[in-house]
């Protein structure tokens, strides 16, 4: 059996100079069966050709809530809810998990002054969790792991540091717990459209507004709560497994 985790970011990596107001970075990942995705896609590009005409708009949480091009349309508050009432049929009723790494900025200039690998420590959390969810010891397990392109040197970069821990193993997860279902790592353009990276992105974003302000209202937040990768599967008791605090 095939798995995809496709894998976005909300907020800056960089630790060098936190911003107070936003002073975050969260990597997230979300998780789709081989035939679960195809179902997701289908739904998503419905969707696509519902309210914009065709397939080849893309979903960018930024532009969307600024209502910016294409999604200009928003400033009708009645196709806006419309759509809102729509994807979020797609949020709750789509086969998925949400397993999500959020780093505080501020405490982990503190607690490592001489590192700035936010990204790569989050990357690796997601990568262990994704194979505790599949099964450390299930071998008919596949899990692709798809990042948006973020230059030629970053992208380097990251692979060989992917390569590294993939090849040595974490303090959590073996060399031979990484091979049962051996992760591979899938670099893909935004240009390419690809509906799991987008959907990764609009889910990244609520999760930053719920660490940055856990008591005010974050109904989109709500709304996937129950995806997150849990002790029971999916659901409650998901701190630390579906989404982790770090440092």
């Amino acid at each position: 059996m095939r798995y995809y985790m496709f894998i976005d970011e909300s907020g800056e990596a960089n630790i060098t100079n936190p911003d107070p107001r936003f002073n975050v970075f969260v990597l997230c990942g979300v998780v789709f069966s081989e035939d679960g995705y195809k179902h997701f896609d289908a739904e998503v590009k419905k969707l696509k050709n519902k309210f914009f005409g065709n397939e080849d708009i893309i979903f960018h949480s930024f532009e969307m809530r600024g209502k910016k091009d294409a999604f200009k349309i928003f400033q009708d508050p009645t196709i806006m809810k419309d759509f809102y009432n729509d994807i979020g049929s797609i949020f709750k009723t789509c086969e998925y998990w949400v397993i999500s790494c959020v780093v505080n900025k501020q405490k982990y200039k503190e607690i490592y002054p001489y590192k700035n690998h936010a990204y790569e420590d989050a990357l690796t959390f997601l990568c262990e969790r994704g194979i505790s969810l599949l099964g450390k010891k299930n071998k008919q397990h596949v899990l692709h792991l798809c990042l948006e392109k973020r230059g030629k040197c970053k992208d380097s970069q990251l692979k060989k540091y992917y390569t590294n821990f993939i090849k040595y193993g974490t303090e959590y997860i073996s060399t031979d717990e990484f091979k049962m279902c051996y992760p591979r790592l899938h670099f893909r353009g935004k240009d390419e459209n690809t509906n799991g990276l987008q959907f990764a992105d609009l889910i990244a974003y609520p999760i930053a507004r719920k660490q940055l302000s856990p008591n005010l209202p974050q109904p989109t937040f709500d709304i996937f709560d129950e995806k997150f990768y849990s002790r029971g599967g999916r659901g409650n008791e998901y701190y630390g497994l579906g989404l982790k605090h770090f440092p």
